[in-house]
């Protein structure tokens, strides 16, 4: 379950790249890079700038004109435009500064190419091909700013999206975490409840025995205390937990019989602690605390990869009207959270016995 609990998004690395926070200086630095390639991209290498040097003068300063513009508006959408307006639902305003920046982008090309290469290009016989003003070199050039910062926008659209999900994963897991250890605690006033109610009981008619059942009481609560709060214990230890409470109603109740069996090797297997002490609370309270003679069945049956658990206990020919049902439905929840669709609980409900059926991927 835990390993269920910390799967992460992060795995991937891509999405790695995209979205993990330690890795923000290195999209900065693609971010860079990216800016370079695009400005300085070598248009005018097959001159003879010896001849020319005006000319190479002039293109290093449009490269490092258009470097500027392009890291400035990078991160103007980036730190500003898209987390303040798009993510904040602001779409008509985005839309509208999206589109002046495109505008923007096309007028930055025309005046940079005006004022700086027509100037230092041969009249009679132009060596470069110089941006026009009209409206089809404003579609043209607007067409491919538009794909650049849509990339940028759809990046940062991306990572929002996997750290959403990453956030929603965590709260999930957080909620899971918390769930489950509130239905643990529940288990402890329920256990609690039912042996104090017993040992008052034993207080009127046999204070010797009510004295056993707290002695039991205080070794089971002792071992609750400190195994509780694990994630794991080993069922041999939950099988002995079993075995105590159910001397201690036999303690309280002479006319009861109970059967432990167990088939197979519990020192080695692993599981969370007390999934099974409700069953058996359960059939102690509507079994063993019928009038007359009553008995209880609990097997533990290892079989490969699977742990059966079967309980089965007697039901008294006048049934009580006993409140609870909390427990049941406490652990059946429980089940659901630690194995969900890995597990399978069936319950019969005779007139004369109930029987509990429960099997776990081990």
């Amino acid at each position: 379950m835990q390993q269920q609990l910390n799967l992460t998004l992060y795995n991937n690395p891509l999405i790695k790249l995209v979205a993990s926070p330690r890795l923000r200086w290195l999209r900065h630095t693609l971010f860079i890079l990216l800016g370079l390639v695009l400005a300085f991209k070598g248009d005018v290498t097959d001159f003879n700038f010896s001849q020319k040097s005006e000319v190479q003068m002039a293109f290093i300063k449009v490269d490092i004109a258009t470097f500027l513009v392009i890291m400035g508006i990078i991160y103007l959408l980036v730190l500003v435009l898209v987390p303040k307006l798009l993510f904040e639902g602001r779409i008509i305003l985005f839309a509208v500064i999206f589109f002046i920046l495109v505008s923007l982008i096309y007028l930055l090309v025309y005046f940079v190419d005006y004022y700086f290469l027509l100037p230092v290009d041969n009249p009679e016989k132009p060596f470069l091909q110089h941006v026009e003003f009209s409206f089809l070199s404003w579609i043209g050039y607007g067409a491919v700013a538009t794909v650049l910062l849509s990339a940028v926008v759809g990046l940062c659209i991306f990572k929002k999206w996997i750290n959403d999900v990453q956030l929603m994963h965590e709260m999930q897991q957080a909620n899971l975490r918390s769930e489950l250890a509130q239905l643990k605690s529940q288990l402890n006033p329920h256990f609690l409840f039912n042996t104090l109610n017993n040992a008052n009981v034993l207080t009127k008619t046999n204070p010797d025995k009510a004295s056993q059942v707290l002695l039991g009481l205080s070794d089971l609560l002792r071992y609750q205390l400190y195994e509780s709060s694990n994630e794991t214990i080993l069922l041999s230890k939950d099988i002995g937990f079993i075995d105590n409470l159910l001397a201690l109603e036999k303690i309280r109740k002479n006319d009861f019989t109970y059967e432990l069996k167990v088939e197979g090797n519990p020192d080695k297997i692993q599981l969370p602690p007390f999934l099974f002490m409700p069953f058996v609370e359960n059939a102690v309270k509507h079994g063993a605390s019928s009038v007359g003679h009553c008995y209880i069945n609990v097997q533990f049956s290892i079989n490969g990869q699977e742990l059966h658990f079967v309980t089965e206990n007697s039901k008294p020919v006048i049934k009580a009207d006993l409140p609870g049902g909390l427990g049941l439905k406490n652990i059946t929840r429980r089940l659901q959270l630690l194995y969900p669709g890995k597990h399978k609980l069936t319950m019969s409900d005779s007139k004369e016995k109930y029987i509990v059926h429960l099997i776990l991927p081990i």
